[in-house]
């Protein structure tokens, strides 16, 4: 025995194996002891840390990641089918700052501002009701996984009801795949050699010269421009 500590007696036990310090135990109650984390002072104060990095972008984005990876390496509703993911911590949010330039906070599906708001119930299962203005990540095909071409972020609410889609939800959706091909197209019509531009071909050695000559903005436009006139020509 030795002391008090969040006014509960405490004493300490054998380390875990692989460690040197004991750990310390609290009786909550007479007879009862726990660890730390299980301590009710502790475990407001961890809920509230917790609860403001949930409601960040940063870590509501980050908490989304780690739903994908558990899809990949359980299944998704733990199923055993792993949903294919192609993304790692830092390409994940860099995904997301893509596409918040290109729409802003809002849903590419249904033009609806999006939320991050999570943990506003305490004690309740999955953290209290549903917020369908929430980002939730989304695969336009489903079954695809969470790739470069088939991951989008969009509102809980658009997600949830692409089971019973509506005509123009259909064609939204439809949009953004057709969106995801034409810039797949776009690429590779620049890989496979059709860098024209009023008929003048590009070396590769040229395009990285000029790539570096323009902003990232207006190099986007002559990609478009080029692949424009390709498909045009053909």
């Amino acid at each position: 025995m030795g002391g008090k500590s969040l006014g509960y007696k405490i004493k300490y036990i054998d380390p875990l194996p692989g460690n040197k310090s004991k750990r310390p135990m609290y009786e909550i109650k007479p007879g009862r002891w726990v660890t730390k984390s299980r301590v009710p002072e502790h475990k407001a104060k961890h809920w509230l840390l917790n609860n403001n990095w949930n409601n960040k972008e940063y870590g509501y984005i980050m908490n989304l990641y780690s739903s994908a990876l558990k899809e990949f390496k359980k299944g998704r509703h733990g199923k055993g089918v792993s949903i294919p993911l192609e993304f790692t911590k830092k390409t994940w949010w860099e995904y997301w700052l893509k596409q918040k330039k290109k729409y802003g906070m809002c849903c590419p599906y249904s033009k609806v501002l999006m939320t991050t708001i999570r943990g506003r119930g305490r004690g309740t299962r999955g953290g209290g009701k549903r917020v369908n203005t929430n980002i939730s990540k989304d695969q336009i095909w489903p079954g695809r996984g969470y790739t470069l071409m088939n991951l989008i972020f969009c509102t809980v609410k658009f997600n949830s009801d692409k089971g019973s889609i509506t005509p123009d939800g259909c064609e939204a959706v439809i949009d953004i795949h057709r969106e995801r091909m034409d810039d797949w197209a776009k690429k590779m019509a620049l890989k496979k050699g059709m860098r024209k531009v009023d008929g003048t071909p590009f070396s590769g050695k040229e395009l990285r010269k000029l790539k570096k000559s323009l902003s990232p903005g207006e190099y986007k436009k002559f990609i478009e421009l080029t692949y424009d006139k390709a498909r045009n020509k053909r």
